[in-house]
């Protein structure tokens, strides 16, 4: 399937040099031709309309016409009045399909660690809590923020496991993290600044989580 790129003319990193002996049409045939070669430019897609691409280039557009008319000549380019210009589908060989992967059993329940039961999420909850965020989310809300995750959601965190986990959780001492690996690796160098060396892990537990690289002292 074909690229779709929004706007009326999608960009084309193209450059004529003034300074060489190769004329500038010819440079541009070279170009367009090199990159329907190399894959850059895939079957299907679009080409710039022959008046940005000149307006970009700084070139007349009837040379920009003339080297698509060429190219079309060449069965590269696929040129239809009132469409834009595409790569023809026979301008570069296909590649050879994937192979097919293996069937995959069906387990009736899938017990591999660290793989919760994905068709529980509230996908449709999740979706309808995004939009309503983002209607008064403001423009500073889109940056890096507070280190330790937003106060707003440290807030809420913390309130849960107050209620739910009985625990004794403060926002101001809770730390969001973008998953269990940095939550741990978090702890555990906090332990190690205040001399702790031995620790001890549930089995099972989650793969590689016991042969973390020891820290560099200094």
């Amino acid at each position: 399937m074909p690229l779709e790129w929004s706007g009326l003319s999608p960009e084309l990193l193209l450059a004529l040099d003034r300074e060489s002996a190769e004329g500038l049409r010819a440079q541009l045939e070279r170009q367009i031709r090199d990159a329907i070669r190399a894959g850059r430019l895939g079957v299907g897609e679009r080409l710039p309309s022959s008046r940005e691409l000149a307006r970009r280039l700084g070139v007349s557009r009837g040379l920009v016409q003339d080297c698509f008319a060429q190219l079309q000549a060449e069965g590269y380019l696929t040129t239809r009045a009132g469409a834009a210009t595409t790569v023809a589908a026979r301008a570069c060989p296909r590649p050879a399909p994937a192979p097919e992967p293996p069937p995959v059993p069906r387990l009736i329940a899938d017990f591999r660690s660290g793989v919760p039961d994905l068709g529980s999420f509230p996908l449709a909850d999740w979706l309808w809590a995004m939009r309503e965020a983002g209607r008064s989310l403001p423009t500073a809300a889109l940056g890096y923020g507070e280190p330790r995750g937003a106060p707003a959601l440290r807030e809420v965190v913390a309130g849960y496991q107050r209620r739910v986990r009985a625990a004794a959780a403060d926002p101001g001492r809770t730390v969001i993290c973008s998953g269990y690996a940095q939550g741990l690796g978090l702890v555990l160098r906090a332990l190690a600044a205040h001399g702790v060396r031995t620790l001890a892990y549930e089995d099972p537990g989650a793969p590689g989580a016991t042969s973390l690289p020891p820290r560099t002292p200094g």
